[in-house]
């Protein structure tokens, strides 16, 4: 089955990328195809094929989200490292994604799962203080941290990206719920403060 799904994967990828495209029709066309050809159940096929349809459509969301490449095609952190030694006023972030960007994939992301009816101001509000905490723990116990994190493994240093970016997350989320322009707040809160 294995060496019969390789030989077709080629045919099953171009059937995936049109299919995606055209809808159900094209969808039954192909679990059909593949079916008879592979000599699988065509209920089997029809979860693979919509697994490979899934995990595609995912993996294009996140290339446009997480993918910033700069201008000659190196990857950013590659370039500078993920050492974190670099002086505070040489850092700077991705040039790549806005905020509106995240708002839109956090918006899709809800949408594809339901989870719409679940993300009233509140429990954002709450899911937030939550991962709050999380991304606390990552320094409990450490003592004071110098700028750029200096010992820490990369491990450490990915764990403390993916807290902290639930905290965006939450906050994106949060801001578009309540109809807060997160960043125009964001300038105004700046100039109130200035």
């Amino acid at each position: 089955l294995f060496f019969s799904l390789a030989r077709s994967f080629d045919q099953f990828s171009s059937a995936m990328n049109g299919a995606s495209a055209e809808g159900t029709g094209a969808n039954t066309e192909v679990v059909a195809a593949l079916s008879k050809q592979l000599g699988v159940d065509a209920a089997v096929v029809d979860r693979i094929f919509h697994a490979g349809v899934a995990h595609a459509e995912l993996t294009n969301k996140r290339r446009r989200v997480g993918d910033v490449q700069n201008g000659d095609g190196s990857n950013k952190a590659d370039k500078e490292g993920l050492s974190g030694e670099t002086p505070s006023q040489e850092f700077e972030f991705s040039q790549g994604v806005s905020l509106e960007q995240l708002r839109v994939e956090l918006a899709d992301f809800a949408k594809e799962r339901d989870w719409d009816q679940f993300h009233s101001p509140r429990n954002l509000a709450l899911a937030m203080v939550g991962e709050v905490g999380e991304l606390c723990e990552c320094f409990q116990w450490k003592g004071e941290v110098p700028e750029g994190l200096p010992g820490w493994s990369e491990k450490q240093r990915a764990h403390l990206g993916q807290e902290i970016s639930d905290v965006l997350l939450y906050l994106i989320r949060l801001s578009h719920k309540c109809h807060i322009d997160l960043p125009k707040a964001a300038m105004d809160k700046l100039a109130v403060n200035a």
